[in-house]
Formats: C-alpha cells, sequence, structure tokens
C-alpha cells in the first residue's frame, strides 16, 4: 500500500478497531461508575448557570430573537461534553497508557504499529465523546419533558454524527500534546492556556459580540458545533455551522494525524 495514504486507511485496519475496543472493554468493566459524571455534569451546569444566573436575566439575545438563558445555554454544555471527553481521554489518559502503563510498548510488540496505536486512540476519544455526549442529550431531553426547557428534541439524534466527526479532530489536537509535553504536570500548560480560553469564548456559556473574537471563531470548529446545535435545537439556519465543523474537523485530522504518529514513533520507540 501507498506509504503516502497508509496513514489515513490504518484508520479502518483492524488493529485500530482492536485498540479501541481494549480501551472500550476496559471501560465497561466499571460503566456504572463512569456514566455518572457525564450525568451529572449537565444538571449541575444548569443549575448553577440556567437557574442560577439565568435567574437574573429574563431572556438572551441571539441571532436577532430573545430566547431564555437557560435554552442558549443547553446546547452550548452540549458542544462542550463533547470537546472536553475526547480532548482529555487524548491527553490524560493516552498520556498514562503512554508514559506509565506502557500499553503502548505492550502493543507494539503485535501486529499493531504506531499508526494504528494513534488511530486506536483518537477513535475511542472521539466514541467515548460521542457517548458522552447522548448522555448529555437524555438529560437535557428530561428537562424538556420537566418544562425548564424548550428544544426542539426531535434533532438531538443528530448530535452523534457531529459529536463523532469532531470528537476525532479535537482527540488528534489533544494526542499531539500527549506527544510533545515532557512530564504529566505539563498538561496543564495546553489546558489552561490554550483549551479552557476556547472553550470559553466559543459562544457555549454566552453569545460572542466582539468582533475580535467573532473572528477568532470562525476558525474554531467548537464555536461552529455550539451554533450548529443550537441552530438545531432552537431553531435556526445551520448549514454554514455544519459545513464549517466539517471542514475544520477534517483539516484538524489531515494536519494532526501524521504529525502525530512521527512525533509519538519517535518518543515511543525512538526512530
Amino acid at each position: 500500500m501507498n506509504a503516502r495514504i497508509a496513514w489515513l486507511t490504518a484508520a479502518f485496519d483492524w488493529q485500530s478497531r482492536a485498540v479501541m475496543n481494549r480501551h472500550l472493554r476496559l471501560y465497561m468493566t466499571g460503566w456504572h461508575i463512569k456514566v455518572l459524571p457525564p450525568a451529572l455534569e449537565p444538571v449541575t451546569m444548569l443549575v448553577m448557570f440556567g437557574l442560577g444566573l439565568g435567574a437574573y436575566m429574563s431572556s438572551i439575545e441571539w441571532r436577532g430573537r430573545e430566547v431564555s438563558y437557560l435554552s442558549f445555554v443547553a446546547p452550548g454544555m452540549l458542544a462542550y461534553a463533547a470537546f472536553m471527553t475526547p480532548f482529555f481521554q487524548a491527553l490524560y489518559a493516552s498520556f498514562i497508557r503512554m508514559h506509565f502503563q506502557r500499553t503502548w510498548e505492550g502493543q507494539l510488540t503485535t501486529q499493531i504499529e504506531m499508526r494504528h496505536v494513534v488511530w486506536g486512540e483518537i477513535l475511542w476519544a472521539a466514541v467515548l465523546g460521542t457517548v458522552y455526549a447522548a448522555i448529555v442529550s437524555i438529560v437535557l431531553a428530561l428537562f424538556h419533558v420537566l418544562g425548564l426547557l424548550t428544544l426542539d428534541v426531535r434533532y438531538l439524534p443528530l448530535i452523534v454524527p457531529l459529536a463523532f466527526v469532531s470528537g476525532c479532530a479535537f482527540g488528534a489536537a489533544g494526542l499531539y500534546f500527549t506527544g510533545i509535553v515532557p512530564t504529566i504536570d505539563h498538561l496543564n500548560l495546553p489546558v489552561f492556556l490554550i483549551v479552557l480560553p476556547l472553550a470559553f469564548a466559543s459562544a457555549t456559556y454566552f453569545p460572542l459580540q466582539h468582533p475580535v473574537l467573532v473572528k477568532i471563531a470562525t476558525l474554531n470548529p467548537l464555536y461552529h458545533l455550539a451554533e450548529a446545535l443550537r441552530g438545531l435545537l432552537l431553531g435556526g439556519a445551520v448549514r454554514y455551522h455544519v459545513a464549517a465543523l466539517l471542514v475544520l474537523s477534517v483539516a484538524i485530522v489531515l494536519v494532526l494525524v501524521p504529525l502525530d504518529m512521527r512525533i509519538l514513533r519517535r518518543r515511543v520507540l525512538g526512530e
């Protein structure tokens, strides 16, 4: 197979699925405990931001119309969950598997190559992010049934493909930092200097009005994910944001995945 595309086709190899399935089997050993955080987080955030902060504002302007702050922030929380879960999984969990548990070294003694390890980590991060986003969607649907939110719940299933595609990009970004940071303590640097500023300046919890922030956000897939979900659940145009999300996610994968493979191959195998 042409070496130029082998890194890309490796995403569909059985070895990459084997790496992902290994993480899935380990995750399922305590799934009932691991499901609680993503299920309880949106409840906590809705109470703090929606019922707490939202109590001080009757409504918020979004795309030229007034919506309740609770309804505005709910899709943003959904996008935030779909972003943070794959990024942190590819950042912290992958670093631990690489550096402390030496899981990758064991996998590389089999028919699995570094390209499969990288894709397995990315795919697992995207799958886990999608699962967590689905859990948050169920919680939001319950809030809608209780009358606390006004959402078009018919479009909630669309979060699955959007979360998975963007999750691959977020996972690839997290894996890049896993490859370049020297110690686990240094993982705090990309989190606090890059991730959190981008996350909170992406129309997740408040609308963007400053022209500089708006221009920066157009290059941020999380912004387009939040706005696409908000358009689906609150009613509004979504084609532009969905298209921008797909283009940016594919571009990030095409750029970062081969870079991840080179950096991690050099770090793990010394090549």
